[in-house]
């Protein structure tokens, strides 16, 4: 069983009034069957979960008993427990006559909102004695060297024209197109956005294809920077199944067909759990997508940590047919202080927002994006192999920190990725986290990257980007702090 919600899914799309068939909740009441307590409250249990998903609007007609009996292959002494317990929590309002109706009753958990979220993963302009609530990393040498000459690096050609690049210098556009090429992706210069960071080609991409009129589908647990995105775009987001070994793809898939998102955005290891898909998996998804007339949004940030030495392979490079929108960055494996994102797409889309970013900013430093063309072009390899050999490293000494401290936490080495995701067993995450903070060593508790309100109480991040001596030092302070 998943550690979080079982399922969580799409608003469901209707004609007229806001009116429940059997079959609609039938279609997205997958897996309800959760083994735990009697068959209504397993029933009830999930609808709840749909509700607070967003995947039944509150207002919005529930099917008769008999209706859903019949669907469900249930008693109707069954749909009838399960609906009065939803009464009884105040789910469902019921006035004589008339179908009962979802009510907009919560459970006490409040969500967070997208700024909460994106907050708590960014350092304040006092840096803590130990930053364990970014998973950004310290400046490869590469980067050091190239900053404290960069005139030498730019073989004396540091400063050209006006100092703006607003569309994109064109050898790193150039550099980039040969990146994607590298990894399977038929670019062309024309397809590639140059932007400010991963986090800038996000939320160009969501805002532009992102609408009120349907959400987001979302990997339940993800990383928050898309949460202000969505919110941004007048969206709202909706959660794809996981279970402890990544995305449920069945559910997953059959969420997709059910509800025809606009979007859905996944990473390619996931932040945090450090999961992936196997190609296969990706493209029984991408084919749901193509069938449900959904653009896939593939970041892939952290595609080349593969700890395990397995990279996942771009969507847009598994012949689905898809509509696949590609974002990738420098920041993981050179510096985030770069500020050197990406995204691929048709060409059409990447004009409309290559002008609609140039707009926002006028585009990344000019000189930034002249050391990143020759990063990306002639240090890229041998960078990664620095990187992966410190997140390793790094990796070990958290974990040994973790043994020498007795700590009961629990975490499985992700398969890639700058981070574990940590359970705290009987701990609340939020008190934590408050405790670690305090202790100077804040982390992000499992709310920030959890859609539904309420999952990932027991769970927080904890990124190994830092040496080994600063992270030993932070798990030994959390140790006696904060745990």
């Amino acid at each position: 069983m998943p550690v979080w919600h079982l399922i969580e899914g799409a608003t469901l799309r209707w004609n007229g009034p806001m009116r429940t068939t059997a079959d609609q909740l039938a279609g997205v009441l997958d897996h309800w069957k959760s083994g735990t307590g009697p068959l209504y409250q397993q029933l009830a249990d999930a609808i709840v979960a749909l509700a607070e998903s967003g995947t039944l609007e509150h207002g919005a007609r529930m099917p008769s008993e008999r209706a859903l009996a019949t669907r469900l292959h249930l008693s109707r002494n069954t749909v009838t427990a399960a609906y009065q317990r939803l009464r009884d929590q105040g789910w469902l309002e019921a006035s004589a006559g008339s179908a009962p109706r979802l009510g907009t009753r919560s459970r006490g958990v409040a969500a967070l909102t997208a700024q909460d979220r994106f907050s708590r993963i960014l350092v304040g302009q006092d840096p803590p004695l130990v930053a364990l609530n970014t998973a950004s990393p310290p400046p490869a040498p590469a980067v050091s060297a190239a900053l404290a000459a960069p005139e030498a690096l730019l073989d004396g050609r540091a400063a050209l024209g006006n100092g703006y690049a607003a569309l994109g210098d064109r050898d790193l556009t150039l550099a980039i197109t040969d990146h994607l090429r590298r990894q399977g992706i038929a670019a062309r210069p024309d397809e590639v956005v140059v932007t400010s960071g991963a986090q800038q080609a996000l939320w160009l991409a969501v805002t532009a294809l992102a609408s009120p009129a349907t959400p987001v589908a979302l990997e339940a647990i993800t990383y928050p920077g898309v949460f202000d995105a969505i919110a941004a775009a007048g969206s709202r987001p909706f959660a794809l199944p996981m279970t402890d070994e990544g995305l449920d793809v069945e559910g997953s898939a059959k969420l997709l067909r059910a509800a025809e998102p606009d979007l859905a955005y996944l990473t390619s290891f996931n932040n945090p759990t450090g999961t992936s898909l196997a190609d296969a998996d990706a493209i029984r998804l991408l084919t749901a997508a193509k069938l449900a007339g959904t653009t896939m949004i593939d970041d892939r940030t952290l595609a080349d940590l593969a700890l395990s030495g397995r990279r996942p392979r771009p969507f847009a490079s598994l012949g689905t047919g898809a509509s696949v929108i590609t974002i990738g960055g420098m920041s993981k494996v050179f510096w985030g202080g770069l500020r050197i994102g990406w995204l691929h797409t048709n060409a059409t889309l990447a004009a409309q927002l290559r002008h609609r970013r140039a707009a926002m900013d006028l585009g990344s430093p000019a000189l930034f994006q002249r050391v990143g063309a020759v990063l990306l072009r002639e240090a890229y390899d041998d960078t990664l192999e620095w990187r992966l050999a410190s997140l390793r490293e790094s990796l070990a000494a958290t974990r040994a920190a973790m043994r020498e401290a007795g700590l009961d936490w629990e975490a499985v080495d992700p398969a890639g990725g700058p981070s574990l995701w940590v359970r705290l067993p009987g701990l609340s995450s939020e008190r934590f986290a408050e405790r670690a903070e305090r202790a100077g060593v804040p982390v992000v508790a499992g709310a920030a990257f959890s859609v539904v309100p309420g999952a990932g109480v027991d769970r927080f991040r904890l990124p190994f980007y830092l040496p080994p001596e600063e992270m030993r030092l932070g798990i030994k302070i959390l140790a006696e702090r904060a745990a």
